[in-house]
């Protein structure tokens, strides 16, 4: 029986031994201690820091586009706000978002009016003047304002734009 507790005690040393041997040696590594957790400089500092000059610079011509090209642009543009405006109405979004899309609506109203010729950017401007009304409405307090009423006004305003300002090329000025 002395025998097998002498193995037990002298098997459980030597255990110890080799995980203290391990440890030390996974600690240890290489090098120190000190100098494996120590941060190394960036060794690209100065290539990263030189200037490489451009030769030859390369101007390029200005992208031109048509007075019908602009005017489907606007109108598209249009047609997103006046959406995004109806949309903001039924989920009774706030009144500084509603204005914000009143008024983008009403510029992208305005450079299309611009590309017209005299007798439709005078039919244009009074659905450009009935939308300005509106903006007073929104000046109001909101328990003194009919949303209702607005947004009925905005989708005849809608529809009579979509019916009668679709790009057609015969309707743009000639400047």
């Amino acid at each position: 029986m002395g025998y097998i507790r002498h193995n037990k005690k002298w098997f459980s040393g030597a255990i110890g031994i080799c995980c203290f041997c391990l440890l030390v040696f996974a600690l240890g590594g290489c090098s120190t201690l000190r100098r494996k957790f120590t941060r190394k400089k960036k060794q690209d500092s100065e290539e990263s820091q030189r200037f490489i000059p451009v030769l030859e610079p390369v101007d390029y011509p200005e992208k031109t586009q048509s007075p019908l090209e602009k005017y489907k642009r606007h109108y598209s543009l249009w047609r997103v706000w006046d959406r995004d405006l109806l949309q903001a109405i039924d989920n009774d979004d706030s009144d500084k978002r509603q204005k914000y899309l009143l008024g983008q609506a009403v510029e992208q109203l305005e450079e299309m009016g611009q590309l017209l010729n005299d007798t439709k950017r005078s039919e244009l401007i009074l659905l450009i003047t009935k939308l300005r009304k509106l903006e007073d409405q929104y000046n109001k307090p909101v328990a003194m304002r009919n949303t209702f009423s607005i947004k009925k006004t905005i989708e005849r305003n809608s529809r009579d734009i979509r019916n009668g300002f679709a790009p057609d090329p015969a309707w743009l000025s000639s400047k």
